[in-house]
């Protein structure tokens, strides 16, 4: 598409990747390069293309909350992400578990979108369960996109370990003496406690593409190096890059086609929805999806659907610990330089 070239493409990246929080991902350079600079503009490009029926899997639970909740990074971006996609034509699906649902629901009726449009991945599926439903749309039509916007995913083993491609020889001294076999495969938050009971393995949607070489694009957003799409990465790379937490043992080995890595997740969620219409060549909706807009959703989701904050895990209208004022001005920047 030749307005491809035209889109601030340079200055989205540098947006989305301020690392206000400090926790290393998106901000770290290797040899000198950031962490797959061009995975924002080729997956925005491939949905801009040839998104059909998208599913978008999100929300995840903060288990030392009071109760444990769904944080507030991750619903509000894939709900923006998802008008965006409805707009230009495409079928859409929400993945999430118990906990995220409160807030997918909150945000469907608050925006004016079917609640029957959200999918609810079981906590502990059955021996005998089956991926498939959640990787087609209701006419039993397969999916063109999977994506995970602030999604845990499971950590590294061995096996993934020699399955990611790097230069030279997979690091398995050190993945064996700075990972204990019983922190291997597990889900994390970034202090490193296992989270599988509070958390749904979406990702087996994701191993199923793989392992079947479905034609289903994937596209992983995250910002801390512990959800899925980060195992496109090293593992020694993305240790490095994670300065919260023991970076060896959260670090997600689901990797994705498209690696988005941001400061704060929805950041990068908010670049796709709006670099999409712009790629088909249409404006960028002015009048109900300002950053007011986004804020409002965000305030309807604490109060409503029992939201936290990530970082402090309180029951507020804040986003991985930022106010709501600061989170947003990268919601308004990445407007404004579109408008450029």
């Amino acid at each position: 598409m030749s307005i491809d070239r035209q889109l601030p493409w340079n200055e989205w990246n540098a947006i989305v990747r301020r690392d206000p929080t400090g926790r290393g991902v998106s901000s770290y350079l290797d040899a000198g390069a950031p962490l797959r600079p061009g995975d924002l503009q080729s997956a925005a490009r491939s949905l801009a293309e040839s998104a059909t029926r998208v599913a978008i899997v999100t929300g995840f639970c903060i288990v030392r909350a009071d109760p444990p909740a769904a944080e507030t990074d991750g619903p509000p971006g894939s709900l923006l992400l998802a008008r965006s996609l409805i707009a230009l034509g495409a079928n859409v699906t929400l993945i999430t578990d118990g906990y995220g649902r409160p807030l997918l629901e909150a945000g469907c009726d608050h925006w004016g979108l079917p609640r029957g449009m959200i999918q609810e991945f079981p906590l502990a599926p059955p021996a005998d369960f089956v991926a498939r439903p959640f990787l087609q749309n209701a006419r039993g039509e397969p999916l063109s996109h999977l994506i995970a916007i602030e999604r845990v995913g499971p950590s590294h083993t061995r096996e993934s370990i020699v399955a990611q491609q790097r230069e030279g020889a997979a690091p398995l001294e050190e993945f064996e003496r700075d990972v204990p076999p019983e922190s291997r495969d597990v889900c994390h938050n970034m202090r490193g406690l296992p989270i599988d009971s509070h958390t749904a393995p979406v990702q087996k949607l994701f191993e199923v593409i793989q392992a079947q070489s479905l034609p289903i694009i994937t596209i992983g957003v995250g910002d801390g190096g512990n959800e899925i799409g980060m195992g496109a990465i090293p593992w020694e790379i993305l240790r490095r890059a994670i300065t919260v937490g023991p970076a060896e043992r959260v670090a997600c080995r689901i990797a994705t086609d498209h690696a988005i890595l941001t400061g704060v997740s929805d950041w990068g969620a908010q670049a796709l929805a709006v670099a999409l219409p712009l790629l088909r060549g249409q404006a960028v909706p002015e009048a109900d999806c300002t950053p007011a807009a986004l804020g409002e959703l965000i305030e309807t989701l604490v109060a409503k659907a029992g939201a936290v904050d990530g970082v402090t895990g309180r029951n507020e209208a804040t986003v991985d610990g930022l106010p709501l004022a600061t989170y947003l001005q990268v919601y308004a920047g990445i407007r404004d330089a579109a408008r450029k």
